[in-house]
C-alpha cells in the first residue's frame, strides 16, 4: 500500500508535533516493508522555508521583548526583568536549533525509507493547471500534481494521501479525484495510522 505524506508530516516529525508519535509508527511500517511511504521531493524543501520563518519571527519578538523589558527593567521594581528576556532569548536560540536538526533527521529518515518523487517541468506544469482548477496555493498544487501523477503512474490497488492542511484538500473535489485512484484522504495522522495497523494486520 502506498502512503502519500507532504510537508507538514516532516514538520509533525522535525518539530515534536501532537502527532509525532502517529508519524513514528508509519515510519516504523515502511521500515517493516509493510506500506510504502511516498513523498513529493518538493516536500522535502518547503520544511527549511517553514522553519527559516520561524526562527525570524521569534528573533523579531524576542527582540521586541527585549526592548520592553529593559524599558520597564529601568523602574527599581522591575530590575529583574532584563535577565528574564536573556533566558528567553537563549531558550528559542537552543530551540531553533534543535528544530534544525530535527528537520536533517527527519529528512534523512524519509531519504531511508521512503520513495521520493521528483519535480520536474512536467510536475509544475500539471501543478499551475491544479492551482487555477482547484484554487490551491502555487505550493499545494505542486503537492497534489505530484501524488496525482504518481498514483496514475504506478496504480495502487489501495493507497492513502495524508495531509493535515484540511483547509486545502479536503475538498470534495480533491477527494473524488483521490477517490477515482483508490486513494482515500486523512486530515489527520493518528487516525490514519489507526486505519493502516487495522488494515495491515
Amino acid at each position: 500500500m502506498n502512503v502519500y505524506v507532504e510537508s507538514n508530516f516532516v514538520l509533525e516529525l522535525a518539530l515534536e508535533q501532537e502527532e509525532c508519535d502517529s508519524c513514528s509508527e508509519l515510519i516504523q511500517m515502511a521500515r517493516g516493508r509493510r506500506l510504502q511511504l511516498v513523498v513529493p521531493a518538493f516536500c522535502l524543501a518547503e520544511p527549511h522555508q517553514a522553519i527559516v520563518a520561524k526562527d525570524k519571527a521569534r528573533k523579531r519578538f524576542s527582540a521586541d521583548l527585549k526592548n520592553h523589558l529593559g524599558d520597564l527593567g529601568r523602574s527599581k521594581p522591575h530590575r529583574d526583568l532584563p535577565a528574564t528576556a536573556d533566558a528567553l532569548s537563549e531558550t528559542l536560540i537552543k530551540r531553533a536549533q534543535l528544530e534544525r536538526e530535527g528537520l536533517q533527521r527527519t529528512i534523512d529518515t524519509l531519504l531511508e525509507t521512503a520513495f521520493v518523487i521528483p519535480l520536474d517541468s512536467d510536475l509544475v506544469g500539471r501543478g499551475v493547471q491544479m492551482e487555477n482548477h482547484f484554487g490551491l496555493t502555487g505550493q499545494d498544487a505542486i503537492v497534489l500534481a505530484s501524488v496525482l501523477s504518481h498514483l496514475k503512474s504506478s496504480r495502487p490497488n489501495e493507497s492513502c494521501f495524508l495531509s493535515r492542511n484540511s483547509k486545502d484538500f479536503d475538498d470534495p473535489d480533491i477527494r473524488d479525484e483521490l477517490e477515482s485512484l483508490n486513494c482515500k484522504f486523512f486530515a489527520s495522522f493518528g487516525p490514519a495510522s489507526a486505519y493502516l495497523k487495522s488494515r495491515l494486520q
